[in-house]
């Protein structure tokens, strides 16, 4: 970790005075991760041109995904715009700097192939068995991190043939989602791991616990997913990317565009059938695509655990 200057303490405080702990936090990581940048030269933080500038933002491009240069740029700026109006530096440099931007339009670079996410899945033994299922949870249902981060154990669901679901999503977003059984396998052994019964019973706690039993941040998360892909060699995804790929696997092995929508919560109609009356709409889901290919390995273990 890179340390500030007395003097650029003394300036990084007047600039995040009044911010939330957690936004504090991710300001003063990403303009540490630019002082690193500069550490060999004799210039500080005031004293930066516009070549350093283009210098970091082209080294950050070439190792984390366009997402997080995307924000990582963004914080910069909004720092560097604060030196210029209160009148620490005559201009901000990162303006004359292209901003990265994620394309709305998805391409392969979004999302991972087939190959990826088994090599991805090779690494899981590396990982806690709650990361495990954090991890496999994403690359299975496309949920949002806001939605994984709430998810209870009274959330779960096995109808009478050993199918498994979850309730997801709060209001016009609540759905119902089937699991793929090696997820729900995993989830067997991180409650074993718990010391917790096996058998499910409705109790109304987060399954992924931070501090003082509330549930873990969206940003352990991102860590932890960071982590997970550093070990696979996929540093250039991110978690949205796993939502990308449910959805572009589950188009390109059948699965209709409203399937999708539902399963992936893009719109409110799913939200009309009722808790306790679901399973008998659920029979026809995205993942059931996806658990019938045989180009991932998940779907290979769970044969075999059959057999």
């Amino acid at each position: 970790m890179y340390k500030f200057s007395d003097y650029e303490e003394i300036v990084l405080g007047e600039f995040l005075k009044g911010l939330q702990k957690y936004t504090k936090d991710d300001y003063i990581s990403k303009i540490q991760l630019f002082k690193s940048s500069i550490d060999d030269t004799d210039k500080d933080l005031f004293t930066v041109q516009v070549s350093d500038c283009k210098s970091f933002i082209e080294l950050i491009q070439s190792k984390y995904a366009k997402s997080t240069c995307e924000k990582i740029y963004g914080y910069l700026h909004s720092f560097y715009n604060f030196l210029n109006k209160d009148g620490y530096i005559e201009d901000n440099p990162f303006k004359y700097i292209k901003k990265p931007s994620v394309s709305r339009i998805k391409t392969k670079d979004d999302v991972l192939s087939f190959e990826e996410i088994n090599t991805l899945i090779g690494v899981l033994p590396k990982l806690n068995h709650r990361d495990r299922v954090i991890i496999v949870f994403l690359i299975t249902t496309g949920c949002l991190l806001s939605e994984l981060i709430n998810i209870k154990w009274k959330d779960f669901i096995v109808d009478e043939n050993n199918n498994y679901y979850c309730k997801i999503g709060q209001r016009k977003k609540e759905r119902i989602v089937k699991l793929h059984p090696y997820l729900w396998s995993l989830i067997i052994d991180y409650r074993e791991s718990l010391n917790m019964s096996t058998n499910f019973e409705p109790i109304d706690d987060f399954i992924f616990k931070g501090h003082k039993d509330k549930n873990i941040s969206d940003r352990n998360v991102r860590i932890i997913v960071k982590k997970a892909l550093d070990l696979a060699g996929l540093q250039n995804y991110s978690c949205k990317d796993f939502r990308h790929s449910v959805a572009t696997f589950s188009l390109r092995l059948g699965a209709t565009d409203e399937e999708v929508k539902e399963y992936l919560g893009w719109s409110d109609k799913y939200y009309a059938i009722r808790y306790k009356y679901v399973i008998n709409f659920v029979d026809n889901q995205p993942i059931d695509k996806i658990m019938s290919t045989d180009k991932l390995t998940i779907n290979e273990v769970v044969q075999n655990n059959k057999t």
